[in-house]
């Protein structure tokens, strides 16, 4: 099972700041599958993240077997 919390706020679909460039690039292919749309899925950084989060709060996205639920 895949899982990662997310924020949807001003218009696009925030992920917090990856531990790794592979690890990174495998999610955001990920996320792509789901939310579509080239460019909806941005990193944020540590402050703008604590920042959305607490403006919009945050829900978590995982996948398994292709059942993709939102949280």
């Amino acid at each position: 099972m895949r899982q990662v919390e997310f924020i949807e706020a001003l218009g696009r679909v925030w992920v917090p700041r990856p531990t790794s460039w592979l690890g990174g690039w495998a999610r955001h292919s990920w996320l792509k599958k789901h939310f579509g749309e080239e460019g909806k899925v941005t990193i944020a950084s540590p402050e703008t993240w604590e920042e959305l989060k607490g403006d919009f709060g945050s829900k978590f996205l995982s996948e398994e077997n292709g059942v993709y639920k939102i949280r």
